[in-house]
This record gives structure tokens, sequence and C-alpha cells, in this order.
């Protein structure tokens, strides 16, 4: 199956050693972005991937260019002008302390300025078999809100599979009636939508879809009932959970059946990209049309694994997570 992304590339910029941005005169940097982490892990699972992206025209975006390459994503369908590439420094928390994220102007950046006309766009879904849209797409500008809705409606109208991650970002969406906003626009590309990923929380304080369910069988119920109404085969996700140590568990749903994976205690690296890594998994799954069961669990081990590795694009392959999911005890490989 040949995957297609529509997304940001972005520059990360870290200071080593779970310092703050006060205490490094260093940082470390990095291209990333949802598209690029789940791209580069499907890559690395032995798919074909493209990405669709705007990248600026200079020596930055040809740097980002060369690093898709590098990670086995396709840059055909990538292109280049402005100036400006979206960054986000990451402060990596240690115990009590959260990791902190803070974004860059992203609004201005050669992705978000990039009008529909500027891709193209009939190519891209000619080739894809999937595509992937990137729910902050539709946070960012007027212009990336009009390419996604468009991209979903030209390729499910082309019988391609469409997958759509919700990937809410607070501080994109902090203006007054701006989520209200949002909830419209969420509603104008799930119909087009095969495979989505998201949480319950997604459901009823982003779209007001039912009220919160008050125990897991009415957490079901709300999400089945919730991909009847839109026609999807599949809604996944991952649900934290502390049994003593922090933990997770991942779920996958189709309209009829709830899979949900065993508990994995987590130790945690670097959690930016963890999601990712569980959406790269379900879409391999789906792929290569494994079951429902073995999906949920090989995607559950790698986002275990991805918390594991510095930096947000997971370089797990399948072999890793099968010997993580077989050997969970095994610290040293000879």
């Amino acid at each position: 199956m040949k995957i297609g992304a529509f997304g940001e590339v972005m520059l990360r910029l870290t200071p080593p050693e779970y310092l703050l941005l006060e205490q490094s005169n260093q940082l470390r940097m990095e291209f990333t972005g949802t598209g690029v982490n789940l791209l580069s892990n499907l890559s690395h699972f032995g798919q074909e991937t493209a990405l669709l992206t705007m990248v600026p025209d200079n020596r930055l975006g040809e740097a980002a260019l060369a690093n898709l390459r590098r990670l086995g994503i396709a840059t055909d369908f990538s292109g280049q002008a402005g100036d400006h590439l979206g960054s986000f420094f990451a402060e990596i928390g240690y115990g009590t302390r959260p990791t902190q994220v803070t974004y860059q102007n992203r609004r201005n950046s050669a992705f978000s300025l990039a009008a529909t006309k500027d891709y193209l766009l009939a190519d891209f879904v000619a080739q894809m078999d999937l595509i992937h849209i990137c729910g902050i797409s539709l946070s960012l500008t007027e212009q990336t809100v009009a390419t996604a809705l468009t991209l979903a409606e030209m390729a499910h109208g082309a019988g391609k599979k469409v997958c759509f991650d919700f990937n809410f970002r607070p501080s994109l969406n902090d203006e007054p009636g701006q989520k209200a906003e949002m909830k419209q626009r969420y509603e104008a590309i799930l119909p087009y939508c095969d495979l989505v990923f998201g949480s319950v929380r997604d459901l009823v304080e982003l779209l007001h879809f039912g009220e919160a369910p008050a125990d897991e069988a009415a957490e079901t119920a709300l999400i089945q009932d919730f991909m009847k109404q839109y026609g999807l085969q599949w809604f996944a996700g991952t649900k934290r959970e502390r049994r003593d140590e922090p933990g997770i568990i991942g779920k996958l749903y189709t309209p009829e059946q709830e899979i949900k994976s065993p508990w994995h205690k987590l130790s945690v690296l670097d959690r930016i990209g963890a999601g990712d890594a569980y959406a790269a998994g379900i879409l391999l799954g789906y792929g290569e049309g494994w079951d429902l069961q073995r999906t949920c669990e090989f995607a559950t081990g790698n986002a275990v694994l991805a918390h594991t590795i510095q930096g947000d694009v997971p370089l797990t392959s399948c072999r890793m997570v099968e010997h993580y999911l077989q050997h969970p005890d095994v610290d040293l490989l000879r």
C-alpha cells in the first residue's frame, strides 16, 4: 500500500540533557511533524510513503527535504515557497515536571501560506492508496483548511482511503469562538473519512457528540454511534492508565467491535511523537490486512517503544516491535 500524508514539516529545537531553555546555550535541531513522524515510521516498516507539504525556498527548506528523503519519504509532492519554517521548542520533562512545547509563529510558515492551487492534488490522490490528513491543518490558516477539505473530498471521490487525526492543539485555538469554528471544520471533513484517530474527549468536548460516558460500555457505545453516523471503518486511540506505574492501553473500534491491547508499562525518555507511532502501527495493520487484535497490539507496542526514543520520529522496525511484544523483559541483545 502506498501511503501519503498532508501535513507540516516543523523544526524542533531541544535543549540537551533535560535542561530548560534558561540553562542551555545549545539546541538539538530535528525536522519533524505529524506527517513526518507517521510516514518515516511506515517507511521503516517497508511501506512506500510520500508527503504533500510546502517548505521554504531556502537552505532550511532544502535541509528539510533532504531529511525527509533520508527517512525514506518521497518528496515528489513537497514544494518550496516562502522563507519560513514552523518551529517549536521542546523542553523535555523529568519526573513530575511535564514536557513543555512552545510553538513559534506557525501561521506564517511556508505550509500555512500555501494555497490549494500550489499543490498537485489530483496527481497525489491518483498515486496514493491511503491518505492521512493531520487535524492540525484545520487549525492553522484558511489556506490549510481549504486544502485539507479539498484533498479529503477528492480522495474519497476517487475511492481512496482517507485517514484523519483530530490532533487538537489548545494553543492554536485559544481565541473566542474558535472551538465552534473547529467543530464546523471537523464536521465538514469527517464524511470523507474511513479511519479516524481520536478519543471520547474529542467527540464530547470538540464535536459535542453526546455526553461524557459514565463507564467503559457507554464509552464504546458513544464511539460506535459516532462511527455509524459518519460511516467510519475504524476508530483508534490510546488511553493512559496508571497501575502503580505509568502505563498505556491501545483501543481499536469498528462499528461492531471493540479491541483492546494488554496494559503496557511506560518508560518515558521522550513522549512527543508516540501517538504518531501508534497511528503508524494501526495503518500498517490496516494496509497489510492483519486481524484487529494483532493490529492493536502491534500499534500499542510501537507506541511504547516510541516513548524510549529521543526525538519525535519513531525509528522502530517491525522486528523491534515484535521482539518487544514477545520478550518484554529482555534488556540486552547481542
